[in-house]
């Protein structure tokens, strides 16, 4: 397979410029060192893993240059998690070795599962952060990093939103509404929880029930295009009433271990929870955030060693990775 490269015009642009800089000969010919190594490796090989190959040599790059100036958006990063989650990384246990304004095993590790993780419309996979091969190799690029840190120039024109982007950092998790004294909700609302005895969700295995549900108790009109019929082809949905209005969540119910729902399935919420907080669109964010907020999905796992922890520990963080603007979305 002919040897690729990776030129400066890639470069510039992920740095959101055309100018060439004085530092940007140095990292882009790093990125074509890094190349040929990421090739080779076990975890990348092959003809079908080259856009990886790419993003995993970039990626060290990038990382490189912002370390290296002790600035960017690598510093940001691991300081608003910090901030937010009270560690400097998702899913590893740093030791006192950690240093955040250094260059660091862990970080490259993570750098790999964020590659192997892609986020977008599709979703179909999330990589292990403890995979065995994965942290073997992230050890064998910093060693390669490490190598050069003291002789890599300082850039000051860094490049911005590469490994996570600043404006959904700056999300907020919101609380989740709360009826106030004397305050008056939609009448949507007001029925829901007069069918629910008070209680926020309702399941309903069927859309037929759920049908009959909008006409009976919601007084919806019996018309087919009032009824929301585009869930026909779906199952299993948990209705979450708060003071905003009403969240329908289909394909859902067998995940939440609440005491009113009939529906609920260890083995499936074992299975395919965890896609709730990866796949875009897959369950309202307000109500995967109240599952999460009242011990609702508490078998939800990826599908790996240690995945309940995994997942349950830095549940806020993936589902911000993954679903992005429906992390805290209108």
């Amino acid at each position: 397979m002919k040897e690729q490269k990776i030129y400066m015009r890639t470069w510039t642009e992920m740095h959101g410029r055309a100018k060439v800089m004085a530092t940007d000969e140095w990292y882009l010919n790093l990125v074509n060192e890094l190349l040929p190594l990421v090739a080779s490796s076990y975890m990348y090989q092959g003809r079908e893993m080259v856009e990886d190959q790419r993003r995993v040599a970039l990626s060290c790059a990038l990382y490189l240059e912002d370390c290296v100036a002790d600035a960017g958006n690598w510093r940001e990063f691991i300081h608003w998690h910090k901030e937010n989650y009270g560690r400097y990384l998702p899913f590893h246990s740093l030791s006192a070795d950690y240093l955040p304004d250094e260059i660091n095993r862990e970080d490259i590790a993570f750098l790999l599962w964020a590659v192997n993780s892609p986020v977008g419309d599709g979703f179909d996979w999330v990589e292990n952060p403890m995979n065995k091969d994965l942290l073997e190799f992230a050890d064998v690029l910093y060693e390669r990093l490490d190598a050069v840190f003291e002789s890599a120039p300082i850039s000051e024109h860094l490049a911005p939103g590469w490994m996570m982007e600043t404006e959904l950092m700056r999300k907020k998790r919101r609380p989740l509404p709360v009826a106030l004294p004397g305050e008056k909700m939609p009448a949507n609302v007001e029925r829901f929880l007069e069918a629910s005895n008070g209680e926020p969700l309702m399941f309903f295995g069927s859309y037929n029930v759920l049908k009959l549900f909008f006409i009976n108790s919601l007084k919806w009109e019996d018309e087919e295009d009032a009824l929301l019929p585009d869930l026909a082809e779906f199952d299993n949905f948990v209705v979450y009433g708060n003071p905003k209005g009403l969240l329908i969540g289909p394909d859902v119910a067998q995940f939440f271990a609440d005491k009113n729902n009939p529906f609920y399935s260890v083995e499936e919420a074992e299975e395919g929870a965890y896609e709730m907080f990866c796949e875009e669109g897959l369950c309202p964010f307000d109500l995967l955030k109240y599952g999460m907020e009242h011990n609702l999905l508490p078998d939800a796992q990826f599908p790996f060693e240690n995945g309940k922890t995994l997942l349950q520990e830095n549940w806020d963080f993936v589902a911000r990775w993954f679903l992005g603007e429906f992390y805290e979305g209108e």
